[in-house]
């Protein structure tokens, strides 16, 4: 269903504690690639699996990643993991070790591998491997949203209805190349949130900062989630004009909402006829992304009138070039 041996180890652990905190219902503290003493994520407290009992203590989460298609785990490939597993207990910091992998997990060598672990006396093993997985991005439309990279693995015909799919498509194509090095930010998980609680997100930041990228995966993610009907605009008399009220959901997209190169004056008087009306918008389901330049943005404040649209400062996303997630642990 899914290719997920091409996600790469980096996106493929940002996969994994998404699913720790949007699946399995944990706060996860992740940490650096290196240095992280055999602990990709970890929480501590009581834990409640589905159909298991409830279990107690310091959890530990490993992330294991292959490249190879059709990959099956062997007890051989945790080897090194064992051994930090040994000293994590012997520190009392791993009383439940859950382990992740992209691997497919057959009957015999998942009950080979959990005694391996249990050797190393951890009292409880969780392993989860590709089939899994598979299952949670087809079910949980939250967790595409968060990580986005999804949308390119696998066949989306399978999870949207025909009108979303050749929407979804659309994009996907014209973003192919940027969704295939595209690194989810904590400005992306910023800017999901900010459009989840307020349906609307204004996205400010240098040229070539990833504003147009992050206004992609958001649309995407809205035809996914809520079934919108995605139109990208130059012009903000368009949105109100192309506004539906009869459509339950509809997603507009304006990049260089106040000038492409420079500020642009009438641009903002427009924004300043229509913010009333965006409000009615966005009560009514509307979801609306706006890029724009930083530089072009400060020019523009001076004569926007925010206050009639507060949440162009509350959703608000400044984007960081630098802002990279960092993630490990491979198979080779």
């Amino acid at each position: 269903m899914y290719d997920l041996h091409s996600l790469g180890w980096n996106s493929f652990q940002q996969l994994c504690l998404t699913i720790a905190r949007e699946v399995l219902g944990q706060t996860v503290e992740s940490f650096l690639d290196s240095g992280d003493g055999g602990r990709d994520g970890a929480f501590a407290g009581t834990w409640n699996p589905t159909g298991q009992e409830a279990l107690t203590g310091r959890f530990v989460i490993q992330c294991k990643f292959t490249s190879r298609t059709g990959y099956v785990l062997r007890p051989s490939d945790v080897a090194d993991e064992v051994k930090k597993v040994k000293k994590l207990v012997a520190k009392d910091l791993c009383d439940s070790y859950v382990l992740i992998t992209n691997a497919g997990l057959s009957g015999t060598r998942g009950e080979d591998i959990e005694a391996v672990f249990r050797k190393a006396r951890v009292k409880h093993i969780v392993i989860l491997g590709s089939t899994w997985i598979e299952q949670q991005i087809r079910e949980k439309r939250q967790l595409r949203m968060l990580v986005p990279r999804v949308y390119g693995l696998g066949d989306l015909g399978k999870i949207l209805d025909d009108r979303a799919y050749k929407q979804a498509r659309a994009i996907l194509e014209s973003m192919r190349d940027d969704l295939a090095k595209v690194v989810v930010t904590d400005a992306y998980q910023k800017a999901a949130t900010a459009l989840d609680k307020h349906g609307f997100v204004l996205l400010v930041g240098e040229p070539a900062a990833g504003k147009t990228t992050i206004a992609s995966m958001l649309a995407m993610a809205s035809v996914d989630k809520w079934g919108a009907v995605m139109l990208k605009l130059d012009d903000p008399g368009k949105v109100a004009e192309h506004w539906d009220p009869d459509e339950q959901s509809q997603f507009f997209w304006v990049d260089d909402a106040f000038g492409v190169q420079q500020y642009e004056d009438f641009l903002v008087h427009r924004w300043n006829h229509v913010l009333p009306q965006i409000r009615t918008m966005l009560r009514k389901g509307a979801k609306i992304v706006m890029t724009s330049r930083d530089y072009i943005y400060n020019s523009a404040r001076k004569d926007l009138k925010e206050s009639a649209l507060p949440l162009l400062k509350e959703s608000q996303v400044v984007i960081d070039v630098h802002d990279l997630c960092m993630a490990n642990s491979t198979i080779h």
